[in-house]
């Protein structure tokens, strides 16, 4: 049986959880470093050396006097003594370290207050390590500054786990963001297949019912005219009932295919609106445009030649458009809508395979 581990959907908050109790550890024990410095006698050097703090006492004129076994230690300083009497912080540190370490000895100098910073420093092999320090002036009875003493906690497991903590939340926000984006295009996909006529692939009843108030909203506010196409293929009925279903399908994907190939702009949009039934939407075309496209897509589906014997009026299919287009205070979307179909009705009384205008 394999051993992988599966993480559940609860781990990624554990594990944040965990990480935040690190650090909140931490930064209780550095908030102590204070009262600890004045509730212990700092001459006990027995105590020192024993004490899991790193302790450094530096001259006024900034030479190390003293570091305890925990700094030695962790530094991985064979002999500390040679570095008695030379200035801190070491030469090894790095530039940033020691650049904020004595800005904050010149603050205590001037200031004679303590002070405290977090910083990053490396040992004697050139490995990262964290403390939090507190400097703390002392004075000589003649209230001059004598030394100053730094306390410093080692916290680079602290800091691995803010780094850790960080990690993991920019992890997370990144999964959101992730699946953010996925639903966004799960829900656009949705949309669009809601939208649009399985059979022919072009847009469907909902889809016109969706863009046709915005189109005359646009059309009203530019003072521009919106028009309308309804075509209906002349005795589909028969055409099914003589060719079958399926022949009657292909016909219809063809039909649509047609139109849109006539269609000249993008935001021209070709509509199975049911059955045999198809429209038009032009925005910005008015009369004289809106027959133009009505009559290329009528040629169109003519010359194409398709058989339909049990036409009445040819033996190839053909199609009946009704034209409309208004502006203005005039145009309403029923208004649009039934005058198309009026101008249909019209084309087919007139002998069908024709358009007609309102």
């Amino acid at each position: 049986m394999s051993n992988t581990h599966i993480k559940t959907k609860a781990e990624p908050l554990e594990e944040t959880q965990g990480l935040q109790e690190i650090v909140n550890g931490y930064e209780r024990a550095s908030q102590n470093t204070s009262n600890l410095l004045q509730s212990t006698e700092m001459s006990d050097s027995t105590w020192l050396e024993h004490s899991p703090v790193c302790t450094k006492i530096v001259s006024a004129n900034s030479n190390l006097i003293y570091m305890s076994s925990a700094g030695v230690k962790a530094l991985k300083i064979d002999d500390i003594t040679p570095y008695y009497g030379k200035p801190y912080p070491f030469y090894f540190f790095p530039k940033s370290f020691k650049d904020t370490m004595n800005e904050h000895m010149l603050n205590v100098k001037t200031s004679g207050k303590d002070s405290d910073l977090e910083a990053a420093v490396v040992d004697i092999d050139g490995s990262e390590l964290w403390f939090h320090s507190t400097l703390v002036p002392v004075n000589d009875g003649n209230g001059e500054l004598d030394y100053i003493i730094i306390v410093s906690i080692e916290i680079t497991n602290q800091k691995r786990a803010e780094i850790d903590l960080r990690q993991l939340n920019r992890k997370l926000e990144i999964t959101v963001t992730d699946r953010t984006l996925e639903l966004e295009k799960a829900n656009a996909r949705l949309k669009l297949l809601s939208e649009t006529d399985p059979l022919t692939n072009i847009a469907n009843r909902r889809a016109y019912e969706n863009r046709i108030s915005k189109e005359v909203a646009f059309a009203k506010r530019t003072k521009t005219y919106l028009a309308l196409l309804m075509i209906d293929i002349d005795y589909f009925k028969r055409y099914n009932d003589y060719y079958g279903h399926v022949e009657g399908d292909i016909v219809l994907k063809l039909v649509a295919k047609i139109m849109c190939e006539a269609l000249p702009r993008a935001t021209d949009m070709a509509i199975r609106f049911g059955g045999e039934e198809f429209l038009v939407l032009l925005p910005s075309t008015n009369v004289a445009g809106a027959v133009e496209v009505a009559e290329k897509i009528r040629k169109n589906i003519e010359t194409s030649g398709i058989e339909h014997l049990q036409s009445m009026i040819e033996s190839i299919l053909t199609v009946s458009i009704g034209v409309s287009a208004l502006k203005n205070e005039e145009l309403t979307e029923k208004k649009l809508l039934r005058q198309a179909d009026d101008a249909l009705y019209k084309s087919k009384n007139n002998g069908r395979n024709r358009t007609e205008l309102f």
